[in-house]
């Protein structure tokens, strides 16, 4: 079973940093991202302006629609600045792990990750199309609707495909129309920014759980008769331990932002699905999908770390050490030692990222959801 180039399993992620006026290996960041986000940044004022003018226990239902807007845009715009800041370590990474992908592996190692490469494949398929799709329904479906009103009452009402507050009218053709393409325009640029995010992390992370699953295998059928090879095997985990320790420091800040905006985004499209307008529900659904994906994804991959290093060591336990001499011995009671303390994504070490902080992010947003239920009052009660 061939495995796919490591440059065709990143293309993607490549082709989306060079959108955004980044490219791999170049310290240079081109004068489109800062436009890029600057606008991204302006916009994001604008809604803020937008909801706290709106703040008001008459206006729950709009406050809660406005809301995940403002949260995944800033989120993304986080996230990016993050990962900026640690673009040379990224780019390091990628490049150790590169090397280590294009190392001579066995046909049973290979069945081992394959399916694993290919299933990180279609994932990131499927979440960059949920949310390209989610960002045209809400920046074509104001539009949709001006145009149904005015064929039904000959009317024009003016609609942007965000709420924004700006220091000028928006209800004439000119301001409107450019404000509506730069509206549109930054939620391509949020939409970009979250998923090449996401796809980075998920991607490095992967890489690091097929080289700890691949070392597993190596170490779990040494015998006497191969024993020479685990001095490399020992320097190879040790190797494979300094990697990890820096993926988490690469997106320790951007997991800690998105466990905190996390529970907020779903208790608030939640709540406007449940008492929201019906015209809007089709975006809703989309959105909640993509944030429980999001959050899926980096609960799944920050669990996996934890398993495939953790295997390391039972690894070492199930291979033939009775078999070695003394210093075989001592070199599998290092690795088991060392794998004791399993590798771990964090949220800048409030939380771990795993199955359990998943399930902790859906219970406070249902307790939110709860509360937000049982104070709204619906108009004339």
């Amino acid at each position: 079973m061939e495995l796919p180039h490591f440059e065709e399993i990143l293309r993607l992620i490549k082709f989306n940093f060079w959108v955004m006026g980044i490219k791999f290996n170049d310290p240079k960041i081109h004068l489109r991202f800062h436009l890029y986000l600057v606008l991204l940044v302006v916009i994001i004022i604008a809604e803020i302006s937008y909801f706290l003018s709106k703040i008001s226990s008459n206006n729950i239902i709009e406050l809660s629609e406005l809301a995940p807007c403002i949260l995944i845009s800033s989120l993304s715009a986080l996230k990016i600045m993050f990962l900026i800041v640690k673009k040379e370590m990224i780019f390091d990474l990628k490049d150790c792990l590169q090397e280590m992908y294009l190392e001579p592996v066995r046909f049973r190692q290979k069945k081992l990750i394959a399916k694993e490469v290919l299933n990180i494949n279609k994932l990131l398929r499927y979440y960059f199309i949920l949310n390209w799709v989610l960002v045209c329904v809400y920046n074509y479906a104001p539009l949709i609707f001006m145009i149904y009103h005015h064929a039904v009452t000959g009317e024009v009402v003016f609609k942007q495909p965000y709420a924004v507050l700006l220091p000028f009218p928006l209800d004439m053709w000119t301001t409107w129309s450019i404000v509506y393409v730069l509206s549109g325009i930054g939620g391509l640029i949020c939409i970009l920014f979250i998923t090449t995010a996401d796809g980075l992390y998920c991607i490095l992370t992967s890489q690091i759980c097929n080289n700890f699953s691949i070392l597993s295998d190596e170490i779990q059928n040494l015998d006497r008769n191969n024993v020479l090879k685990l001095g490399i095997i020992v320097q190879r985990h040790q190797y494979l331990l300094k990697l990890s320790n820096d993926l988490e420091d690469i997106f320790k800040l951007p997991n800690l932002v998105n466990y905190l905006v996390g529970s907020v985004e779903i208790c608030t499209l939640g709540f406007s699905i449940t008492i929201g307008y019906w015209s809007h529900f089709l975006g809703y659904v989309l959105f909640l999908l993509s944030v429980l994906l999001q959050i899926l994804m980096m609960s799944v991959f920050g669990e996996n770390i934890i398993t495939e290093s953790r295997k390391v060591g039972e690894a070492a336990y199930l291979c033939n050490w009775l078999e070695m001499d003394q210093r075989a011995r001592k070199h599998i009671l290092i690795i088991m030692i060392r794998s004791h303390k399993q590798q771990q994504l964090t949220a800048l070490k409030f939380s771990v990222i795993s199955h359990g902080s998943f399930s902790k992010i859906i219970s406070t947003s249902w307790s939110y959801f709860t509360i937000l239920r049982t104070v709204y009052k619906p108009p004339g009660q």
